[in-house]
């Protein structure tokens, strides 16, 4: 099955981009949030990510030409062989996917399908065509193929090396991006642009913790108090209590999560890690410990892999260790919760925690909060 990446707008007042490098080849598999393509106008040029993985079928257009913003500028296939349908799909998507009828957004909705991926000759999508494109693939109602992109348009990540100087009178020059910071750009981004952040804290004892982590450290033969790792591995029985901890909103749709793949900060110099704990619920308390004891020194190292600091589904961070008393932490993309822990004053420790509103209540997340301020009992 077919899902578009479409063109970004890159100016308000630019409905055209012109096309100025491909960097993926058909048939190569595509994770989501990896580089595509870059796009540019008179004044930027902007690198386009995909919005979710798959093999890359078909780039839509060449090098140099100007494209329609809203257009397609390339197919996906969830398997590398869905050439055909790119094919006789690009002669519409190239103008833009057609506007579709009521009836037919009824029928797009009911079998999961992009209103792009259906050929159209005309400027309206009908149910006929709609009708016609399931009989040709035998698809099913409720398919998981992907969903209307009307509302999920592609967000591009700027490229800084052609970024234009924000003050105009100001000596300026630009360079680009780290790795990380890219990475710090992207979550920012979906923070800013797709969640609808809320924040709450609560005012808890931070003896009880601290007393659980320093058994913990006795029985267990360890250098350092685990505490933290402790209070994060906590979200795990969290997530336990209600499934929605464990979930994102995509597409439109709740996500609940499998697995839970506990996000943790850590600062190595100027880069800012969050380093991901897989499949924690599969874990004991010391080997989840052991694992983000593992994962903090490749960090601080900075020699930590893709695949170690992604697919976090819930997250926590603390930044007790430079006397913070609050903070109002970003969410990591695809998570509803982020726990945020600060130092104790007088005895008495914040908790925080960043919820994304379009799944989690106020008192969702204050729920948690008391849930997380006080250690399991022994």
């Amino acid at each position: 099955m077919l899902f578009p990446l479409r063109t970004p707008r890159i100016n308000n007042n630019d409905d055209t981009v012109k096309l100025s490098a491909v960097y993926v080849a058909p048939g190569a598999f595509v994770r989501e949030g990896e580089m595509v393509a870059e796009v540019e106008t008179d004044k930027a040029t902007f690198t386009v990510e995909a919005n979710k993985a798959g093999y890359f079928v078909k780039c839509l257009h060449v090098v140099g030409e100007t494209i329609a913003v809203g257009s397609v500028l390339a197919w996906f296939g969830e398997n590398p062989n869905d050439t055909a349908a790119a094919d006789t799909s690009a002669a519409t998507s190239a103008k833009g996917a057609p506007e579709p009828t009521l009836k037919a957004v009824l029928l797009l909705r009911e079998y999961g399908l992009d209103a792009s991926a259906v050929p159209s000759t005309s400027e309206r999508l009908s149910v006929a065509e709609v009708q016609a494109h399931i009989a040709q693939h035998g698809l099913q109602p409720g398919a998981t193929a992907a969903a209307l992109t009307v509302d999920t348009p592609t967000t591009p990540v700027i490229s800084a090396s052609s970024v234009v100087a924000p003050h105009a009178d100001v000596k300026s020059r630009s360079e680009d991006l780290t790795v990380v910071e890219r990475g710090m750009l992207r979550t920012v981004s979906w923070h800013a642009r797709v969640a609808v952040p809320g924040y709450v804290e609560i005012v808890s004892s931070a003896k009880a913790w601290e007393d659980y982590g320093a058994a913990f450290q006795k029985q267990h033969s360890l250098l350092m108090n685990p505490m933290l790792a402790l209070m994060a591995y906590r979200l795990v029985a969290l997530c336990e209590t209600n499934v929605k901890f464990n979930a994102t909103v995509h597409e439109g749709r709740k996500v609940l999560y499998e697995q839970v793949n506990v996000g943790f900060t850590v600062q190595s110099g100027a880069n800012l890690y969050l380093i991901v704990s897989r499949d924690s619920q599969l874990l004991s308390a010391e080997a989840f410990v052991k694992r983000m004891l593992d994962l903090q020194k490749a960090a601080m190292k900075n020699k930590i892999t893709v695949a170690e600091t992604s697919g976090a589904t819930i997250a926590f961070t603390s930044m007790a260790r430079w006397g913070v008393v609050r903070h109002n932490p970003v969410l990591a993309p695809y998570t509803s919760l982020m726990i945020a822990h600060s130092v104790g004053v007088n005895g008495h420790a914040t908790l925080g925690a960043t919820y994304d509103h379009r799944l989690l209540t106020g008192g969702d997340a204050v729920a948690a909060l008391h849930f997380l301020s006080s250690p399991p009992e022994v």
